[in-house]
């Protein structure tokens, strides 16, 4: 049957029945009264979905990403903006994979994806095991890169690495705090200007998503002063005025940043 599916939707983008080169820009166009481009559409909070089975038993999941726009504007203070979201779900990752080949040829084999060209976000997953982080990761880029003009490419996936843990876990929750604490119990405190200097996503490897994550999780659980750093660089990046290096920005405002990391973390 999912064979059958997968054969249908290709076709139908052949046929220019779903969206072409550019799914945002095409799908940006449904309304109520506009004919069915997809096996199931539906929409939650700001998020517009698209997918090629029924996703009722991920209402749970769909609930906490509407929500997490929320969350993102009250822990980061700033504004996130009301532009859509497309989520465009696939049962199957033969069927994922196909539609991205077909539609972005040279993206990489990932579990999920967020993309975004012309028009709005667009995140991209099947359904496996780690569906449910997968998404709330992707989504945390979509969010953040469709209200600030640029994130910073370490900052933008320490986040999305905080926020992909549900709510009631990320203060201590994440399968990186412990690692992290083993490090500061022998002085290891990693270099933020290292993660700054970081050209691409393909030169982050898992200890460069950990030492993002390990920084986003200092400044916004070490101490007011450290969430204010955090709050007013972000605002400045909102109101497109460069901030500049977070890491110069932390030594001059917190001196004795790495020994208070170190013990945020023992």
């Amino acid at each position: 049957m999912m064979r059958v599916v997968f054969l249908w939707l290709l076709l139908a983008a052949w046929c220019g029945v779903l969206p072409a080169a550019d799914p945002a820009v095409q799908a940006n166009r449904i309304s109520p009264q506009a004919p069915s481009r997809w096996p199931y559409e539906s929409q939650v909070g700001h998020f517009l979905v698209h997918s090629d089975y029924d996703v009722t038993p991920r209402a749970n999941l769909l609930n906490q990403l509407a929500n997490l726009r929320a969350e993102l504007s009250q822990q980061l203070q700033i504004r996130i903006h009301d532009e859509p979201v497309h989520l465009i779900l696939f049962a199957q990752h033969a069927n994922y994979r196909g539609y991205l080949r077909l539609h972005f040829p040279k993206i990489p084999d990932r579990q999920a994806l967020f993309v975004k060209r012309r028009g709005p976000g667009m995140v991209f997953a099947y359904e496996n095991r780690s569906m449910e982080v997968d998404l709330r990761h992707e989504t945390t880029h979509a969010l953040l890169n469709a209200s600030l003009p640029y994130v910073p490419l370490w900052l933008d996936e320490g986040l999305a690495e905080y926020f992909e843990v549900v709510a009631t876990e990320r203060a201590t929750g994440s399968p990186h705090h412990r690692l992290v604490q083993m490090a500061a119990l022998v002085g290891r405190v990693p270099d933020v200007q290292k993660l700054e200097d970081i050209g691409g996503v393909g030169e982050m490897g898992p200890a460069q998503y950990r030492d993002a994550w390990a920084w986003v999780h200092f400044l916004l659980h070490e101490s007011e002063q450290s969430r204010g750093v955090l709050i007013r660089f972000l605002r400045e990046l909102q109101a497109h005025s460069p901030p500049g290096s977070l890491a110069r920005r932390l030594a001059a405002e917190m001196p004795d940043y790495r020994q208070r990391f170190a013990r945020h973390f023992r």
